[in-house]
């Protein structure tokens, strides 16, 4: 597995319904990593380890990963501007997996087995 592959099979499972649910109404098709980011981030640190990160974006929460002391950001282009990584903090994967995010998560982990089998 790598990145890229990785990346394009979730662009296939990304559906409103994984979005995060204060932003739900503001997803399409056009926007796919948009409100995918916790979800994806811990998609990628099981793949691939290394740390989660979490930056704050014109003042919303955003999650990254860091591996190898490099930033992988794939839900990136849900912003129009550019990221800035320099104030990020490390978090704990369980800190994120509250109810809703961790539903949100088993159903992006269960269409990706299919998607990458």
């Amino acid at each position: 597995m790598n990145i890229e592959k990785l990346q394009k099979a979730l662009l296939k499972c990304y559906s409103k319904d994984l979005c995060y649910p204060k932003i739900q109404d503001k997803w399409n098709d056009n926007n796919k990593c948009f409100g995918m980011c916790a979800i994806t981030a811990l998609i990628i640190n099981d793949y691939f380890g290394g740390n989660i990160g979490k930056v704050y974006v014109d003042g919303i929460s955003h999650y990254f990963n860091i591996i190898e002391n490099k930033i992988v950001d794939l839900t990136s282009s849900q912003f129009k501007d550019k990221i800035e990584y320099k104030d990020y903090q490390i978090i704990d994967r369980n800190k994120i997996l509250d109810d809703d995010t961790k539903n949100r998560y088993h159903k992006l982990k269960a269409k990706l087995k299919k998607v990458l089998k």
